[in-house]
């Protein structure tokens, strides 16, 4: 008898395949207002990804193609109001690694993840960047778990974008692997988070590259490690995390585009063949491997096979940190 992991893995995979079946084009999609739903505050990396893909659609269907930020609850909130919209179309979700990992930090969500969204194209993958308060004198990551050892009473304090974000799971894999104690402090979205460790209000924060890049350029921010098990081509002098001292380290999240569960093949094909150009025209990705970010693009199926078995990594990494956020 198959496993629930095998019967999920066929759920994605048949739905993948319905969406790769030929079926008679609407050629009425789309004739009125596209919303891209953000599920973090405007200013961030994210943001910046879907209004530009929002401008280049807009430019491409000559329809109204709008940008909603709905942040908050580990980017449940976004989720849902894509989870429980129309399935025709209209509403896509800017989706991250929350759409992963989800599933296993939180008991319960407002929608089932499988069943209520599905899977339109993969964007990019999206390391990264472990930063540190100058004021801390630290300039290596071994000399980073040195001192947070020696805090143990007053542990260091870690911003992120929110609880169960990509932010937040990568800060708690680097507490399991070097073996310290830290103090998570969530902020709502990439721009908040950011503005507070420039503040000083944290000790750490572990940015997306595109958001770090500028002040790490600049030498205003403080680089020590990047997540990814390679280094990165926009940030070639900062080691990954595995040279730097924890070797086996490796955190990587992806951006993407979902939409409503039930929504008509047809639709799906049309967005993922505009999105496939907009990405992969040469002025886009040239803008956005610049901040970090290496557009892929690719089919539904493709990005259905990739999420069934994200979620199961995460699974797994679950029961290896201890346990769901409540």
């Amino acid at each position: 008898m198959p496993t629930t992991a095998g019967r999920q893995a066929v759920l994605w995979l048949a739905a993948a395949a319905i969406v790769a079946m030929p079926s008679p084009a609407r050629a009425e999609y789309p004739e009125r207002t596209v919303k891209i739903v953000v599920p973090f505050e405007p200013g961030g990396t994210v943001d910046t990804v879907a209004r530009a893909l929002a401008d280049r659609l807009k430019t491409r269907w000559q329809v109204a193609v709008i940008v909603e930020n709905r942040p908050g609850a580990g980017n449940i909130v976004g989720a849902q109001a894509v989870a429980k919209a129309e399935p025709d179309g209209y509403t896509l979700l800017l989706a991250n690694t929350s759409i992963s990992a989800n599933p296993s930090l939180y008991k319960t969500l407002p929608y089932d993840t499988k069943r209520d969204l599905a899977p339109v194209v993969f964007l990019a993958p999206s390391p990264n960047v472990l930063l540190v308060q100058k004021s801390l004198g630290v300039g290596t990551l071994k000399e980073l778990i040195a001192l947070a050892k020696s805090r143990a009473s007053q542990p260091l304090t870690f911003a992120s974008v929110g609880k169960g974000s990509f932010h937040h799971f990568s800060m708690e894999l680097f507490k399991t692997a070097a073996g310290v104690e830290l103090v998570h402090v969530p902020y709502k979205g990439v721009a908040p988070a950011m503005l507070a460790f420039i503040r000083g209000d944290t000790d750490l924060y572990c940015s997306d590259i595109p958001g770090a890049l500028a002040g790490i350029r600049s030498g205003d921010l403080k680089a020590l490690a990047v997540t990814s098990a390679t280094r990165i081509a926009t940030l070639p002098d900062v080691p990954t995390m595995g040279e730097a001292g924890l070797p086996g380290y490796a955190a990587i999240g992806y951006v993407g585009v979902m939409v409503t569960g039930g929504t008509p093949p047809a639709v799906v094909r049309t967005l993922n063949a505009a999105i496939n150009a907009v990405i992969r025209a040469d002025d886009f990705n040239r803008r956005f491997a610049e901040l970090g970010y290496e557009m892929k693009g690719g089919s539904a199926e493709e990005f259905a096979s990739f999420l069934e078995r994200d979620i199961a990594r995460y699974a797994e990494l679950m029961k290896t940190l201890g346990g769901q956020i409540e």
